[in-house]
């Protein structure tokens, strides 16, 4: 039984997905379908952590939704500025960009720094982790350690074709690592990322939350992946997932939306959207049958802060 269990949400909007950026457009993610995440929260007793957009909180009612979440309880998380899917290949100074631009902006609509980051399409490297831990921050959640996400990067390849960004899904610095990375969280000591490198950064080092992944077969634990499997077969590695100490169970705004949410989206340029065939009901069905699956499987829900924060504190205490 995992002894800490948290729900997180890459709040990939519609905005990002269909590069809508028109000044008229209500994006329901934010809205309608975020209400739908937000009820969940409240029946069955947690708060999420919310990775958000950067440049979406430019929309002042976006920015006043954030607020709210973040006024509710809920952990507001760094997704990057722009979200560009190979964030972790870009030079130093880009990555440093995306990442400031965003948390200064989170800043000054919540009244707090983000204190964790996740990298668009799980795109890592030790460049973004000696970025994120000169700025203090307390966690990364980027680490996608299986050779399952070589087969995301390349349906995402494919999805976008067409569309200017399509070369960005392949353009990565971590194939290695989702093959040989480690699979619990653990510590990035100052200045070293996960190859090494040295500089200077936090004297605390940075909390290393990998993508739950089962053992020896290296199989990812995501909310995604129940669209694939067998519903005995995604509650088998659910359960399996859960016996970690620690857990977390990664959703999209995708997850709870339907063809209904699309119809400002007529005139929309390229764009790529999964899972919208599936209902609203059944989507709702099936997130509702794996909460109850973590709530029973985990001595308590809390934040991916909280986490990251046990796992630093135990961390220390071994030291």
């Amino acid at each position: 039984m995992a002894r800490l269990a948290a729900i997180d949400i890459n709040f990939d909007s519609l905005g990002w997905a269909f590069s809508l950026s028109r000044p008229d457009f209500r994006d329901p993610t934010y809205f309608g379908v975020a209400d739908r995440f937000l009820a969940l929260a409240e029946r069955f007793g947690f708060k999420y952590t919310i990775f958000v957009i950067g440049q979406d909180l430019e929309n002042p009612e976006v920015a006043a939704r954030v607020r709210d979440w973040h006024q509710q309880g809920h952990e507001i998380g760094n997704h990057s500025w722009h979200h560009h899917a190979n964030l972790g290949a870009l030079h130093p100074d880009a990555i440093e960009r995306e990442v400031m631009r965003a948390h200064e902006r989170i800043t000054e609509v919540c009244g707090a720094e983000p204190r964790g980051f996740i990298a668009p399409a799980w795109s890592t490297s030790g460049e973004l982790l000696r970025v994120l831990d000169r700025h203090d921050y307390l966690y990364d959640t980027s680490q996608f350690s299986s050779y399952v996400m070589w087969l995301i990067a390349t349906k995402l390849w494919w999805n976008f074709r067409g569309d200017p960004r399509q070369g960005r899904m392949m353009d990565r610095r971590d194939w290695l690592q989702n093959l040989t990375g480690r699979i619990r969280p653990f510590v990035v000591r100052p200045g070293a990322g996960p190859a090494g490198g040295a500089g200077s950064g936090s004297r605390r080092g940075i909390v290393v939350l990998p993508l739950p992944v089962v053992p020896l077969l290296r199989l990812p634990c995501w909310h995604t992946l129940s669209f694939f499997l067998p519903p005995a077969g995604f509650r088998a590695l659910l359960r399996r997932a859960l016996r970690a100490e620690y857990f977390y169970y990664l959703v999209h705004p995708a997850d709870l939306m339907d063809r209904d949410d699309l119809r400002l989206l007529a005139a929309a340029g390229n764009g790529s959207l999964e899972r919208i065939e599936t209902s609203l009901d059944a989507k709702r069905e099936a997130l509702e049958t794996w909460l109850v699956e973590i709530k029973a499987g985990s001595q308590r829900m809390v934040t991916l802060r909280e986490i990251a924060e046990d796992v630093l504190a135990r961390e220390t205490a071994l030291a």
